[in-house]
């Protein structure tokens, strides 16, 4: 008898609600773990298709003289201008949509998966969200949640920028009640470590 096909769980969560620390509990639980993030360092490498159009259509001056992406300049310029944000967003979106399917497809299809499900951590996965529709490719999401006084506190402190420049972030992504709308599963990091490992604990039990 085959194992059935793992579940897809797209995990989401303001800055500084502990993400992170949510994958990697699940990570040591042997739950494979798709980074956005890292996918979105991977697809501007030097060289790649992503870089390449973020110099055509934003321009040279992204791109440090050792080839490598200037993100601090990008994330300062993109914070301040929405256009060119959005003509980030239009040369990455798809690129990273497709490398993080192409992984998703390869977990799915192993022949004898040993886990429940995959998690997919995307930070904006409900500023994303078209036509009040759940993305086809998600079967759960799971919202990672903590008030804003802990996001500012965790994301200063780990950052290291200051308080007026997280509240910035904050305001720009979807609220508490936005995302909290579309769990199918909310995990509390409000407390500490030893509380958020008895949670993570408790969703995995029921997958058996």
């Amino acid at each position: 008898m085959t194992n059935p096909a793992p579940l897809t769980i797209g995990l989401t969560g303001g800055i500084g609600s502990g993400k992170s620390s949510v994958c990697n509990l699940f990570a040591e639980k042997g739950i494979p773990v798709i980074d956005t993030d890292q996918i979105a360092r991977e697809v501007v490498q030097p060289g790649s298709e992503g870089l390449e159009r973020i110099a055509e259509q934003l321009g040279v001056d992204f791109i440090k003289p050792d080839g490598q992406l200037d993100r601090d300049k990008l994330r300062q310029t993109i914070f301040a201008n929405p256009i060119k944000k959005k003509i980030l967003e239009s040369i990455l979106h798809p690129l990273i949509r497709q490398a993080m399917q192409q992984k998703i497809a390869v977990l799915k299809n192993a022949k004898t998966p040993h886990y429940p499900f995959i998690l997919v951590a995307i930070p904006l996965l409900v500023e994303g969200i078209k036509d009040n529709q759940k993305p086809d490719y998600l079967d759960e999401i799971w919202v990672v949640d903590c008030s804003v006084e802990k996001q500012l506190e965790r994301a200063v402190s780990r950052d290291k920028q200051n308080t007026q420049q997280i509240k910035a972030i904050i305001e720009q992504q979807a609220s508490r009640e936005a995302r909290l709308k579309w769990a199918d599963q909310v995990i509390n990091n409000q407390a500490g470590l030893l509380e958020l490992q008895a949670q993570v604990q408790h969703v995995f039990k029921k997958f058996g």
